[in-house]
């Protein structure tokens, strides 16, 4: 009976504690391993953030059974697909399983899938995903779409669509899916503006990042398209802040770390300003993946990949690196600052 009440008063002060954290209790914690509520290791790797009423969803792909970088092809059916996790402080998360599972056949089970972002139509009432997916080899990319009736899935894989972009490439695989000629797509992100037009982010093929209006459903490039960042980017991400809206991109370094660049504009299909940089160190030996504006704080966070860190044999535990951006609206001037611990809810 003893031990029991002993139990019952560690449980009810642990629950004191978690119920007593305000805002100014909330650190993330970069250059260390990330877990979930249940102590493993969060595998979301390339992947964004979106919230949804009062919850954060992270949304990122799992490399537990490709560590060595695999993708494509030879990794078809290897990985479970796309992870989500749920949190209301975006430190601690909930694994709430595989969103978009990678299909035993027909479109998706060919290759590998990445770069998954969600966004919720109200119109529809679906939440729509857009992802990339590596179909054979290189350079057969194409965007792709799932949609879902609840923010943690199963999202259904509706199939690949075309951009607004020019055809990149003149030969394809014979064992390619497509028909027609669509344009090319393979890294990619999504952002929906506060008039609920929402629009697709893209690296081009040709290696531009382009934006492209997406239709009110959410499911098809209207075609409209504008390059934001000029040739060698990838990895892109796009965000309105301050009133501006901005677009950035990674080098292309294949897994290697590279600066962050981006571009400004009054309008999301441009006209964009020059290129500029807004990090250093290769970005903290990072790779972007997405933007988050936190709208309690009016905090951009800007979320990286540190591929292979700290283990060199096993991409799966690579690193995730969530750090401020600043940004001032009459200069265009944009950094990244590096923090080891930093609170996203307050300035």
């Amino acid at each position: 009976m003893k031990k029991n009440r002993v139990g019952k008063l560690i449980l009810v002060s642990i629950l004191l504690f978690f119920s007593c954290k305000t805002d100014k209790d909330i650190f993330i914690v970069n250059n260390a391993d990330w877990l979930d509520i249940d102590g493993k290791l969060i595998s979301a790797h390339d992947g964004g953030i979106s919230q949804f009423d009062n919850t954060f969803y992270w949304y990122g792909s799992d490399y537990r059974n490709t560590i060595k970088g695999e993708y494509g092809k030879p990794a078809a059916k290897l990985n479970p697909g796309i992870n989500v996790y749920t949190s209301k402080d975006l430190v601690n998360w909930k694994y709430k399983g595989i969103a978009l599972a990678y299909p035993d056949s027909g479109w998706g089970s060919n290759g590998t899938s990445h770069r998954a972002h969600v966004l919720y139509n109200k119109l529809t009432k679906k939440y729509v995903m857009w992802f990339f997916h590596y179909a054979t080899r290189y350079p057969d990319r194409m965007a792709s779409v799932a949609v879902s009736d609840s923010p943690v899935g199963p999202f259904k894989i509706l199939g690949f669509r075309e951009t607004g972009a020019p055809e990149a490439y003149e030969k394809r695989s014979e064992d390619d899916e497509r028909f027609g000629s669509p344009g090319c797509a393979q890294d990619l992100n999504v952002f929906k503006d506060d008039d609920e037009n929402a629009y697709l982010v893209y690296d081009d093929g040709s290696r531009n990042i382009r934006v492209d209006l997406l239709t009110d459903d959410y499911l098809f490039s209207t075609k409209k398209t504008v390059i934001a960042l000029g040739k060698r980017h990838e990895a892109p991400a796009m965000i309105k802040f301050k009133g501006k809206y901005l677009v950035a991109g990674s080098g292309v370094e294949g897994w290697s770390a590279t600066e962050t660049d981006y571009a400004v504009s009054s309008f999301p299909l441009g006209p964009y300003s020059k290129q500029m940089c807004m990090s250093e160190n290769k970005t903290w030996n990072s790779q972007i993946t997405s933007f988050l504006l936190i709208k309690k704080s009016g905090i951009l966070l800007g979320m990286f990949d540190q591929w292979w860190v700290p283990d060199s044999a096993n991409l799966n535990r690579s690193h995730y690196l969530w750090l401020p951006v600043s940004f001032d609206p009459e200069t265009e001037i944009a950094k990244i600052s590096y923090l080891k611990e930093w609170n996203p809810f307050t300035k």
